[in-house]
């Protein structure tokens, strides 16, 4: 420091003395910061976490409007739906698992037609939501014509055949033989009619041809004969009876 015209240096003790004064100001200065910064990020924490709830209060009071209103809607268009079906009659479509339908409406499931007794999302199995007002039939049969009956064939119910001049129909699959328990006669021969009257005696044909001759064929053994038109009638078969002369001869 100067004093007037002269430099004037502290001697030790006095600068030890300013260094410690120097230290505890430091340590009051860090101290000081330390106290402000954890006051702020207390601060800070207490801000998020109000922040946080307030976010979550806002997004729960969302949901709840988002909910609500889309149940006011729904409940204005199934009135809107309601009107339309009471004055143009309600329309028939295919039902849709995992939408609801409602009340009055008809749908069509596994080929019947169920009408909805209230708003609902199940399926028209669940009786105490639907009723039915038109069931599915079964699917059409018609007999089938098999031609005449063989005992090695496979027969269905309502089959068909012909046996001995009569018509017989399956009355279940696998019906065994024919005629049986299994089968109902449908047609039967009628009986033998009465005689006719003789009819009148036709003119007399031409004479029928006659042998002429054979034709022998050793290396075959047969015996063909020649008509006397020129034509060749059926062969005779002379081998078995060769064979049988020899059997009995031997």
């Amino acid at each position: 420091m100067t004093v007037g015209q002269r430099d004037v240096i502290p001697n030790k003790s006095d600068r030890d003395y300013l260094l410690e004064l120097w230290k505890q100001c430091l340590v009051e200065m860090l101290a000081s910061v330390a106290e402000v910064k954890a006051r702020h990020e207390d601060a800070f924490q207490t801000i998020k976490a109000s922040s946080m709830a307030a976010v979550a209060d806002a997004r729960a009071s969302y949901s709840d409007t988002l909910i609500k209103l889309e149940r006011t809607i729904e409940e204005r268009l199934g009135r809107l739906r309601k009107l339309i079906d009471d004055k143009n009659g309600p329309r028939i479509h295919p039902f849709e698992d995992g939408k609801v339908h409602y009340e009055g409406e008809l749908i069509t499931y596994e080929g019947s037609t169920f009408q909805a007794l209230r708003d609902t999302g199940k399926a028209p199995s669940e009786e105490s939501d639907w009723i039915c007002v038109a069931a599915g039939g079964l699917d059409g049969r018609s007999p089938r014509v098999k031609g005449t009956y063989s005992p090695g064939e496979r027969y269905s119910q309502l089959d068909i055949v012909a046996l001995n001049g009569a018509a017989f129909i399956a009355r279940r699959n696998n019906p065994g033989g024919c005629p049986g328990d299994d089968w109902q006669a449908i047609a039967l021969q009628g009986k033998r009619g009465p005689q006719g009257a003789k009819g009148e005696r036709g003119e007399r044909g031409p004479a029928s041809a006659t042998i002429r001759s054979w034709k022998i064929e050793p290396a075959e053994y047969l015996a063909t004969p020649i008509l006397s038109d020129g034509s060749e009638g059926p062969p005779l078969e002379l081998r078995w009876l060769f064979e049988q002369f020899h059997y009995e001869a031997g």
